[in-house]
């Protein structure tokens, strides 16, 4: 068994699941000090042991002993972080547990720590052995010397250096007085071999856990150009370089590790499994246009303010994620678009062959992500689309996209949804649980952002609330269930709910009754004007 100390959030839980950190070898868990208190306020900590370093944790040579009895220990789902070899092992479980690793981050840690035949970013080996045979000899003086190395190229770097001696020698010191000395060298000479032995790039190559990896600009363990093999490795990780920090990246820019820690566990946790959104709408096709009087609402506003003053004759409009294609026609007929001028596109199937089938042939429907649009350079004269990008994650590539495929005086008209969109609901969920039940939507700052960092200018940015009324919670959820949109995010619960969560979930938003005996939804709606010059 491993030790684990669990510390309950202080503030509200920003999510339900809890955030596991592994330390690496040298310290135990007090090496995670710079960040803990931030960490705890907003998120549960569970705080992992390596086998000899804390107390009541039996030393273990075995890494394929001590991995399982450490997620055997875990609760269902939680992000990991780890340090150096605290990360190359939270990368391992990640790999054989993805169901259950929420997100996976990692300070300072290679794929390999010690040069390989064909891997030669990394630490020789014979300076490893070395290292590890004083260690052997002269544990007490190696430690000294491996403190340097961790702060080695920290701005402040003597001042750091004496920090990390402090910390080093407590933990030698408790670990030899839990386990007995000889315990303690063996445990943490079992560390330095999994450093050794440990060989991540196939685990890595197959990730398909969210992962940000934070490598130091001046590391003197992990080379800083190991970011460029990270990326070849697997494209779909983040890889992140910590500017003016030493291999202890977390003790030497602490500030820029929890900004990158905490931006990372909120995007994963509010990310919108775009294979759910397509299905979800796929299925509510044949009744969406039903209940969608309020998109039709948003969908009609937008549509007054498309011009075609600046369409080009022989370049076509595109419907960004027109669903059953109600607004397609619409947008050719306002602005006398010739046949075979108007696209359709969307990431549901479904949705496009209630289009084809409803809306007719002479338009062009097409499936597809809008971050990463089928279009050529410079061919598209203009963009409709009504609430689609809300379910993009990275809205500076779809940004980029949309410029690309854009011809110069060309204009982009979007109706989107902001933050305090159905913030009755998420209000009344979170009398219930910490896990997420409403999708997020970004704030006006990060859209607005994500405009400036490509070629597009912002024309106009149009902001209301829209107040929908219902007589009883069901006939909301109802709704939201009957066109599709309901939560598919991946901090969802993943169990059922329970009468007596939906009961409690009933009562909470009771409380936002109306005197005219009606109960609100709010949405919060963005009308974005775009073009380029």
């Amino acid at each position: 068994m491993t030790e684990l100390k669990v510390l309950p959030a202080i503030k509200p839980k920003r999510c339900a699941e809890p955030l596991v950190l592994l330390h690496g070898w040298g310290c135990d868990s007090r090496s995670w000090q710079p960040l803990l208190a931030s960490l705890n306020n907003d998120f549960d900590v569970i705080l992992a042991s390596l086998p000899g370093f804390d107390r009541g944790v039996e030393p273990s040579p075995d890494i394929q002993v001590y991995l399982p009895a450490l997620l055997a220990q875990l609760p269902e789902r939680f992000f990991i972080a780890g340090w150096s070899l605290g990360g190359m092992l939270a990368t391992a479980m990640a790999a054989v547990a993805p169901q259950r690793v929420q997100g996976l981050i990692t300070l300072a840690s290679n794929v390999s720590f010690v040069q390989r035949n064909d891997y030669v970013k990394a630490m020789s080996q014979e300076d490893f052995s070395a290292f590890a045979g004083g260690f052997e000899n002269a544990p007490e003086m190696t430690l000294k010397r491996f403190a340097g190395l961790m702060a080695k190229g920290d701005d402040s770097e003597r001042e750091l250096l004496k920090q990390l001696r402090q910390e080093s020698a407590l933990s030698w010191k408790q670990a030899s007085e839990h386990h007995s000395e000889a315990q303690a060298q063996s445990a943490w000479s079992s560390g330095l071999q999994w450093l050794e032995q440990l060989d991540n790039r196939h685990h890595f190559s197959a990730l398909a856990v969210p992962g940000l990896h934070l490598l130091a600009e001046r590391d003197a363990l992990v080379p800083p150009s190991v970011e460029e093999t990270l990326k070849a490795l697997n494209p779909t990780q983040t890889t992140t370089l910590i500017e003016a920090a030493s291999h202890a990246l977390h003790w030497s820019q602490p500030s820029q590790v929890l900004t990158a820690m905490n931006k990372f566990i909120d995007e994963t946790h509010y990310a919108v499994d775009k294979s759910k959104v397509a299905q979800s709408f796929g299925r509510a096709a044949t009744s969406y246009d039903s209940v969608a009087g309020l998109q039709r609402q948003i969908g009609h506003r937008l549509l007054q303010s498309v011009s075609g003053s600046s369409n080009s004759p022989n370049d076509p409009w595109l419907d960004l994620g027109c669903g059953t294609g109600y607004f397609t026609p619409k947008i050719s007929e306002h602005l006398s678009l010739a046949e075979g001028k108007m696209v359709g596109f969307d990431l549901s199937e479904g949705m496009l062959a209630f289009a084809r089938e409803h809306r007719g042939n002479e338009f062009t429907w097409l499936c597809g992500d809008a971050e990463n649009l089928p279009f050529n350079d410079d061919s598209l004269s203009g963009v409709f689309s009504s609430l689609a990008i809300q379910w993009c994650a990275n809205l500076p590539k779809l940004f980029d996209e949309l410029s690309r495929v854009l011809v110069k005086g060309g204009e982009i008209h979007l109706a989107t949804l902001g933050p305090r969109t159905l913030t009755e609901l998420r209000q009344a969920w979170r009398q219930v649980d910490d896990y997420t039940h409403v999708n997020r939507f970004a704030e006006e700052e990060t859209i607005r952002s994500a405009i400036e960092q490509c070629e597009l200018s912002l024309l106009d940015w149009q902001s209301e609330d829209i107040v929908l009324q219902y007589d009883q919670v069901r006939d909301l959820t109802y709704e939201l269930k009957t066109l599709g949109a309901h939560n598919m995010n991946h901090g969802q619960s993943s169990g059922l709910t329970g009468r007596q969560r939906i009961k409690k979930f009933k009562q909470a938003y009771e409380s936002f009754r109306q005197t005219d005996g009606k109960l609100p939804a709010t949405y919060e709606v963005f009308y974005i004007r775009l073009g380029l010059s």
